[in-house]
């Protein structure tokens, strides 16, 4: 996510040699979050620019620039520092501060231990120095994502190629749970096609083999496992078969009660996992009971509104209003789906998402309606949450050595 901070152009060849790129190597270490930008000398000097090198010199070295390629690169905290290839051979890196105090910290940072960087770190170095490209560490995923982050925890490192094409905004590269420096590289480098997509009928739709790149991390949280086991009874055998379950997941907006909008997963079990299933609902109705809530069964509603033949488990507040509820569906070819719900009763969509080819998960959404519900945070850069469309698929889940690969479309008109 952090590749949507801005748009940009086509990639040229690398503006810094060696010995630069090993500088932009060690600051990028320290760095919560790196964005490279390919110039463009027809282009209006950018403000950041005219703040750092002062409105007589931004001018005169931004034509000289060209169309090659310079950085922002945020640290600890505060503003980033604009990074630069010293004029005239390109052998190191002018570091331009905000202030003399961000400089004085910086000088004051003890030094790292030098390594060489590993493969993956390198072909993210040749995306850095080579075009617009970003990478983030999780403190810079963080800074932005905020509440959301627990989900995003499983890309909490990434490096991706950026390009703007037309009005989508292109993003491609590896993305892991962990430090580059120790993971394999098993992913080709490729560039990314423009595919059209149809505008999403949910406010997010969600196909994936897997629960564990959105929850995995939240529910091996400590403290939030041990409140899921003892006030509602998910035990870890059965977090544990939710983790690993391919999963449907619809937001849709909600016209009038206590929510805006209602969840819905569908998940497919195994047929012998739903004896210990049933016993961990059975658990969960009961704290819901001992909380005030009313439990009614009604029939599971099909994609046109009609009953079916299949009953729904419906949970209604003091009100009367229902707040979720979940189905159990009949065993076919050894798998049982369970349906699960929360704001609204659960019920049957027609035509949901399909993944396409080879990919493991698959996300669709409106990130302007995510935004009107809160759902994305001020931290979000402004060009996602005006987008009318976004879509991101991965093509392999990153794996405890291994990345995943990630790509994205944002439609920015």
């Amino acid at each position: 996510m952090p590749a949507l901070l801005l748009g940009t152009s086509s990639l040229k060849t690398p503006s810094l040699n060696r010995r630069g790129t090993a500088e932009l190597f060690e600051i990028s270490r320290r760095a919560r979050l790196v964005q490279s930008f390919e110039a463009d000398p027809t282009a209006p000097v950018p403000k950041l620019w005219q703040q750092r090198l002062g409105s007589s010199e931004a001018p005169a070295r931004w034509a000289r620039h060209g169309r090659g390629t310079w950085w922002l690169i945020w640290l600890d905290d505060g503003e980033p520092l604009l990074a630069l290839p010293s004029a005239p051979h390109s052998s190191a890196l002018d570091l331009l501060f905000a202030d003399e105090l961000h400089r004085s910290s910086f000088d004051q940072l003890p030094s790292l231990k030098r390594r060489e960087p590993s493969a993956l770190e390198q072909r993210c170095l040749r995306l850095l120095t080579s075009g617009s490209a970003v990478q983030w560490q999780p403190s810079g995923l963080a800074s932005i994502s905020g509440s959301l982050f627990p989900a995003l925890a499983s890309v909490s490192h990434g490096c991706l190629r950026v390009a703007l094409r037309g009005d989508r905004l292109m993003a491609e590269g590896p993305v892991a749970s962990s430090p580059f420096a120790a993971l394999q590289v098993h992913h080709p480098e490729r560039q990314a096609n423009v595919v059209r997509f149809d505008p999403p009928s949910a406010y997010l739709e969600l196909n994936s083999v897997s629960l564990q790149p959105l929850l995995g991390s939240l529910f091996n949280n400590s403290l939030f496992a041990q409140q899921l086991d003892s006030r509602y009874g998910l035990a870890k055998q059965l977090r544990d078969v939710l983790l690993k379950t391919p999963v449907l997941v619809r937001l849709d907006a909600l016209e009038g009660g206590r929510f805006q909008a209602a969840i819905q997963a569908r998940l497919m079990l195994a047929a012998g996992e739903i004896d210990m299933t049933k016993r961990s609902l059975d658990a969960v109705a009961t704290a819901l009971l001992k909380r005030g809530f009313q439990r009614v069964e009604r029939p599971l509603l099909s994609p046109d509104g009609r009953p079916s033949n299949h009953l729904a488990v419906v949970w209604l507040d003091p009100q009367g209003h229902p707040q979720g509820g979940w189905s159990l569906g009949p065993a076919l070819r050894g798998q049982v789906e369970l349906l699960l719900a929360l704001g609204d009763a659960p019920y049957l969509r027609s035509n949901p998402l399909k993944r396409m080819g080879q990919q493991q998960l698959r996300l669709r959404a409106r990130p302007d309606q995510l935004a009107r519900l809160g759902w994305l945070g001020p931290g979000w850069p402004r060009v996602v949450g005006k987008a009318p469309q976004l879509e991101i698929e991965m093509t392999a889940l990153p794996k405890q050595q291994q990345p995943g690969w990630l790509r994205l479309q944002l439609d920015v008109r």
